[in-house]
């Protein structure tokens, strides 16, 4: 009989829980369900646990007669890095050694607050002598870990793994994804992953820092649907109704003027254009992936689209998704190998993807490495005369002793010589040493007035160099028509001929080096017509975040959503 797990994805609004076959080639999904995550709970994957929700969880758990004593939770977090790596064709018991040997290449942190973990997405080159592994390796704060081990102990329940969301999704997919290249979105309350799944093997993952948090607000904060008190009564209404305006309001107007009258807009309406507008920073944080995506991988054609998790079943959001980046989107609906439909009859199971994928081959992050010293084992010897043994040895320990006596003995004379020919170095350098407690305080009023410096700086002073710059990427048909900066960040108003135009001039502003290319966005963009001569414009601002001053590579790396992600072995 298959061993069962409870398998647990803790989100920022919904927990949900199944109990699923461990470690089996047969999936199966025995029992379901989701309970309400207690506010503050959970901060970018940290869980810090509350004794009302443990009582919670225990009395669902109860309730659906889920009697498993082990437990596996999949988790998200930016804070998770990895690394597409390929390495030399080991036996498989030798991986992780390899692994841990090359791991402050791979991850270039103080490993020692971090677990590793690996997968094998396959093998590299056709003869066996020039056959490598390809894994997809994975660091996860190791404090990050210890809420969840918490959490099992206040619940009475084994860790037998602890599993990336990223890796549980794969799972699930990747015999549907064994032909071509495949795009998958997970959509969550405040967060989203996108992951590209080519051939069965897992090339792509990034992390989008927007989910449908706000959406669930606007439609609790309106009477437009009913009154709307909890956030399951809210996702229940965007899975069964049109929230979703077909077009946003003009210019933020909730009044349209036509032929000389007003058309006042209805409640509903207004509600539905919110929705849409909860949606936007979203969609547009996928559309930026997928365009990042394919500018990385050009000859590389996306066959096909699929968004999956919670905001998967809401009704309008894949159309929303598909208008904005002018290619196909659907929902995921099942997948080759498992009879989710079967499963889940009376619910939609996109929010509980990585739950049932998280049993079948997790990573296996574990909060403390096991050390045990294995006893050698002591068997029966026939016995024999120690004495001629015993003579032997100590005629051999005699010899060794004086030998290594008198190389003591040279020893101490060189370093005895060594000794005095420094002290007499040394009588001869006295006159240096307040030369010496000069250069000491000089060095270290230096480094306090470089540190005041340093504390002054913005990127203001290097204003000359952005224009520079400015004037050298941005397209030809693009006018500045002013700019404003602070410490902070930089505002500017553009107008361009097209639309195409405006993209392709945003496009080059997140090349800049002096800002970050996720927190370049565009605002009030308007198209204009000249009434003198019909020529049309279009007049948009563009507000962009500067890098922080000083930062390295590496800490840009570690700032940006990317550093729990792969592509191809590099970071963005």
């Amino acid at each position: 009989m298959a061993a069962k797990a409870i398998s647990i994805e803790i989100g920022y609004l919904l927990t949900r829980v199944c109990e699923v076959d461990y470690k089996t080639k047969s999936h199966k999904i025995y029992k379901s369900f989701t309970i309400p995550t207690h506010e503050g709970m959970i901060n970018d994957g940290v869980l810090t646990i509350s004794p009302e929700f443990v009582e919670n969880l225990k009395s669902a758990l109860a309730a659906n007669r889920i009697k498993a004593k082990q437990v596996v939770f999949t988790i998200t977090s930016s804070r998770i890095a990895s690394r597409e790596v390929v390495i030399p064709f080991v036996k498989e018991n030798r991986i992780a050694d390899v692994v841990n040997a090359n791991a402050t290449d791979y991850f270039p942190v103080d490993l020692s607050q971090y677990q590793l973990a690996y997968s094998i997405l396959g093998t590299l080159g056709e003869t066996k002598n020039a056959q490598q592994y390809k894994l997809l390796v994975m660091a996860v704060p190791t404090a990050l870990l210890s809420g969840y081990y918490d959490l099992a102990q206040a619940l009475k329940l084994d860790v037998v793994a602890i599993d990336y969301a990223g890796n549980s999704i794969f799972q699930v997919v990747k015999d549907e994804c064994a032909q071509g290249t495949h795009l998958i979105v997970k959509i969550e309350e405040r967060a989203s992953l996108v992951m590209v799944v080519q051939n069965s093997v897992l090339t792509f993952t990034r992390n989008v820092s927007y989910g449908v948090d706000e959406a669930i607000d606007s439609v609790m904060n309106t009477l437009a649907w009913g009154d709307i008190s909890t956030v399951e009564q809210a996702i229940r209404v965007l899975q069964k109704n049109e929230c979703i305006a077909e077009r946003g309001p003009s210019a933020g107007q909730e009044e349209v003027e036509q032929e000389g009258e007003t058309e006042v807009k209805s409640a509903r309406e207004k509600a539905m254009d919110d929705v849409r507008a909860a949606f936007m920073p979203l969609v547009g944080g996928i559309a930026r992936v997928i365009d990042f995506y394919m500018s990385r991988n050009a000859g590389v054609a996306i066959d096909r689209i699929m968004i999956t998790g919670l905001g998967a079943d809401f009704k309008g959001l894949d159309e929303l998704l598909a208008g904005e980046i002018n290619m196909p989107v659907s929902v995921l609906m099942d997948a080759a190998g498992w009879n989710l439909m079967r499963n889940f009859k009376n619910e939609c199971f996109g929010e509980y993807i990585a739950c049932v994928g998280a049993g079948v081959a997790p990573l296996g992050f574990k909060k403390d490495t096991d050390k045990k010293g294995k006893e050698k084992s002591k068997g029966d010897s026939k016995s024999v005369n120690g004495a001629p043994v015993a003579y032997a040895l100590l005629g051999i320990g005699v010899i060794v002793g004086a030998a290594l006596a008198a190389i003591s003995i040279m020893r101490y004379m060189d370093v005895q010589t060594t000794n005095m020919a420094l002290k007499a170095q040394a009588g001869s350098l006295e006159d240096i040493i307040p030369i010496y407690n000069e250069y000491v305080a000089t060095k270290a009023e230096y480094t306090k007035v470089e540190a005041m410096y340093e504390a002054t700086e913005n990127r203001n002073e290097s204003m000359y160099e952005f224009l520079e710059e400015l004037e050298e990427k941005l397209p030809s048909s693009s006018n500045v028509v002013s700019l404003s900066s602070n410490v902070n960040e930089v505002s500017i108003n553009m107008i361009t001929d097209t639309k195409e135009d405006a993209a392709a001039a945003v496009q080059q502003l997140r090349t800049f080096d002096s800002l970050m290319p996720q927190m370049v966005t565009v605002t009030a963009l308007r198209e204009e017509e000249d009434q003198d001569t019909g020529v049309t414009s279009v007049n948009f601002t563009v507000t962009a975040a500067y890098w922080p001053v000083g930062l390295s590579p590496a800490e840009r790396m570690e700032v940006d959503g990317t550093t729990d992600t792969v592509d191809n072995g590099t970071a963005e």
